[in-house]
């Protein structure tokens, strides 16, 4: 479907810009501007073709924002905005209310910024075994009669942050107590360096673990509740590779599932993201396949880290530029290529460290299906697990001509271990 761009017209895009991430929208002929977030370390590509970049600290009053806004308008017609972000999620609904543009509702964003009200909209509308049990606290007194409830092995998590920050596994009292604590020091460092204070750092949400594989799936769902499909991506976490800690080392696809699992998933991803009454937005759904079946773990009111270069290289799926259609009212379906087996993987240090590059960068650069990569942090910058709050610092893709050649390559990338020096 051809986009209609009015003379002038602005799509404006919240927070930051990842390679492979809004390229899709510039090849359109798109005029893309970005709001970059001075207080963070969202940067962008070096050969980007943002037309408007404007720095600003979110931190600030949603009043500061819609000024900004106000001072864009007068010289562009903005008529769509995109966040790929979790932490931008209420800024978006606040611009695009204020530009007349679609925007999630005042209890959808609600559930979707609490993991825990997230959870109980799960069980009230799907049922208790669509997800996970859970029990959320502030309080380590309380540990003990949650875990009565929900046994061992478990999992505890911020009620709020995405990126697997700050998420561990625990199997039993001493681990879980010191797990607890740690955290709860991580979030309130975490977000004092954001500006936020503590009283407004998430309480902790502790689930059952649910063993099976991770998968994501990205909805596109517009203002009157239509939901369509992009394909089921593959998740493999820090944990699979037998690390406590729940980085996502490799997204890919095609995925491994079979066409009735495929089903069946696509189903409960439907029904999580109705049961959040969410609209006008673009969900993106994660969840384990169990040997019960799926079971959701979480959905995010915005594209998933990564999915649009995922799709994009795979399918020839821009799902970027379905989002931009979506808010301005005129999505449609949409066709896929024959799939190209395609990953993107991002290996995290083992323990909190100066980075100083990569040990061996040719054997990388040696792998039969290597694509492209880049570094997200400079010579110098300190790097780390993502349970201590660290987000990815180097990005590798891979490109194959078959599932078994890219799986041949990522055993290679896992019997590395640690890769940095």
């Amino acid at each position: 479907m051809k986009n209609e761009i009015i003379p002038n017209s602005l799509c404006l895009v919240l927070g930051g810009a990842r390679y492979g991430e809004f390229e899709t929208l510039f090849k359109q002929g798109i005029s893309v501007g970005l709001i970059l977030d001075s207080n963070s370390i969202n940067s962008i590509p070096v050969d980007h073709q943002f037309v408007l970049i404007e720095k600003f600290d979110f931190r600030e009053s949603n009043e500061a924002l819609s000024s900004l806004i106000n001072t864009i308008s007068k010289k562009w017609h903005i008529d769509a905005v995109l966040n790929t972000r979790e932490a931008y999620v209420p800024h978006h609904r606040v611009i695009a209310q204020a530009l007349g543009l679609p925007f999630i509702s005042e209890e959808s964003l609600q559930c979707v910024t609490n993991k825990t009200k997230m959870h109980e909209a799960f069980v009230r509308h799907i049922g208790e075994y669509s997800t996970a049990l859970f029990e959320k606290t502030r309080l380590q007194n309380e540990l003990e009669q949650i875990v009565e409830k929900i046994g061992f092995p478990l999992i505890l998590k911020p009620t709020n942050l995405a990126a697997s920050l700050f998420v561990s596994q625990c199997h039993h009292f001493e681990e879980l107590n010191a797990a607890f604590l740690n955290m709860q020091s991580g979030l309130s460092a975490h977000y004092q360096k954001i500006g936020v204070s503590d009283d407004a750092v998430p309480e902790i949400q502790i689930e059952e673990f649910l063993e099976g594989s991770l998968h994501s799936q990205d909805l596109i769902i517009s203002e009157d509740g239509r939901i369509y499909a992009t394909p089921i991506v593959d998740v493999i976490t820090g944990k699979d590779l037998g690390l406590n800690d729940f980085h996502h080392f490799y997204r890919g696809c095609p995925t491994k599932l079979t066409e009735a699992q495929q089903e069946v998933a696509n189903r409960l991803t439907k029904k999580g993201a109705q049961a959040l009454g969410l609209r006008a937005c673009v969900a993106h759904t994660e969840f384990i396949f169990t040997e019960h079946g799926p079971r959701l773990l979480e959905i995010a009111a915005r594209p998933g880290a990564h999915r649009n270069r995922v799709l994009e290289m795979t399918y020839d799926l821009p799902l970027n530029v379905l989002y931009y259609q979506n808010q301005k009212g005129c999505i449609a379906d949409f066709t896929l290529t024959a799939p190209r087996p395609f990953a993107i993987v991002t290996p995290f240090p083992l323990l909190k460290k100066e980075f100083l590059g990569l040990k061996d960068i040719d054997a990388i650069q040696n792998l039969n299906s290597y694509h492209h990569h880049e570094f997200r942090v400079k010579i110098g910058d300190m790097i780390g697990p993502a349970r201590e709050g660290f987000y990815s610092c180097f990005v590798l893709e891979l490109l194959a001509t078959s599932h078994e050649a890219l799986w041949d390559d990522i055993q290679v990338i896992k019997n590395m271990g640690d890769i940095y020096k």
